[in-house]
This record gives C-alpha cells, sequence and structure tokens, in this order.
C-alpha cells in the first residue's frame, strides 16, 4: 500500500466546516499550538492556546489550512463552541498529530530500512503508528536524528495497547517525578531518560504500571 502524506487544496474556508466563527477560531488556534508543541518533542497537555487575537482562522496560511483539511479537520460539524473546549482542543490536538507525523515511507528514509522493515515493526510494536485512511502515521517523539529513541520495542511492548495515541504521546514526552536522580534539577520525561542512555527498565517499570493501573 502506498504511503503518502496527503494534502489537498482548497479554494477557501466558508465551504470546510458548518460551525460558528469561534469554534473555527478555538479549532485553528488549538491546532496551531499542538503543532508547535509537537515540532519540539513538548507534552501536549502543558501547550496551551496562542493569544487570542492570534492565529485565527481566516488569518492561518494556506498550506496550514490544507494540512488541516487533509487530516479530516473540516469534514463534520464540531459539537461544541467554547473556545477552550476539551473537546476541540482533543480534536484539533489529533490532527495535529496526523499532521505533523511521519508517512511510513518517510520513516523508512528516515532510518535507512525498506518501507516493509517499517510496517513489520509497527506490527510486532516495536514502532509506534496510528492508522488513518489506509496509512501509518508514526509520530516523531520516538525518533531522534535517524535513530529509534533506545528502549522503544520494550517500553511500547509493556505499555497498555489500547492508550489513546495523545495520551500514549504525552506519556513519553512529559516529565515523570520517578525519572530523576541526584544529578538531575528536575525530573526528566521517559524520552529524555531513554535518550540519557539509562536503565531501559526503569522506563518499562513505569510502563507496566500503567497496564495494572
Amino acid at each position: 500500500m502506498a504511503e503518502h502524506s496527503a494534502t489537498l487544496s482548497s479554494d477557501g474556508l466558508d465551504d470546510l466546516l458548518s460551525g460558528s466563527a469561534a469554534e473555527k477560531r478555538s479549532l485553528a488556534k488549538w491546532y496551531a499550538t499542538a503543532k508547535l508543541a509537537l515540532a519540539r518533542n513538548r507534552p501536549l497537555t502543558t501547550a496551551t492556546s496562542p493569544h487570542p487575537g492570534r492565529h485565527h482562522t481566516e488569518e492561518l496560511a494556506s498550506a496550514e489550512l490544507d494540512a488541516l483539511r487533509s487530516v479530516g479537520a473540516f469534514k463534520g460539524h464540531v459539537l461544541v463552541s467554547a473556545d477552550n473546549d476539551p473537546l476541540i482542543r482533543s480534536q484539533a490536538q489529533y490532527m495535529a498529530l496526523l499532521e505533523e507525523s511521519l508517512s511510513a515511507a518517510e520513516a523508512a528514509k528516515l532510518l535507512r530500512v525498506d518501507v516493509s522493515r517499517v510496517r513489520q515493526r509497527l506490527r510486532e510494536r516495536s514502532l509506534f503508528g496510528l492508522e488513518y485512511e489506509g496509512t501509518w502515521r508514526l509520530p516523531r517523539f520516538q525518533f531522534e536524528r535517524r535513530l529509534v529513541i533506545p528502549g522503544l520495542a520494550q517500553i511500547l511492548k509493556a505499555l497498555p495497547p489500547d492508550l489513546f495515541p495523545l495520551d500514549v504521546v504525552d506519556w513519553f514526552l512529559l516529565p515523570d517525578p520517578e525519572l530523576q536522580s541526584d544529578r538531575d534539577v528536575s525530573p526528566l520525561s521517559p524520552r529524555e531518560w531513554l535518550l540519557s542512555g539509562r536503565a531501559i527498565e526503569t522506563v518499562a517499570r513505569l510502563a507496566r504500571d500503567l497496564t495494572r493501573g
């Protein structure tokens, strides 16, 4: 199956969403904020929406609008209208995650392997991916330079398999009080801990604790 980054052209915004202007603004603001957090490997739950006066939907660049459309942003009516409603925020974050993630072909190029190897690793849960409209999207938190972060396969197999993708991303990126040694000024995230070369089992234990919970 061919892997690609879906992008769609469009003639305007008015035909995209039947909701109110406030809904459009809220979706666009949270989407822009989530994309920025993901690009920097920062947790989504601590990302706050930009200033209300910035990044209104009508001010978004055409590339950002195409990105929103490519992941289904405007296919249906958003049922809530509050600017900071968690449902709108989660929708926007999920769309940003799809947009910021790599396709299987892009991940294969990054890792210098055949795309069939990437798909195999997705099946065996040694890479984390989201299946969207018949293609795979692989969030960037699991890669560093041209490598997979140490211990990823072990950690993914210890995590509950039914975790929502946004929760998986945040779990890897949020600092954990259990991941701090005497030499650390503050707790590390699982991703930071693994990249520092410390014990993989420490993070695997935290993942298993989620399963037991």
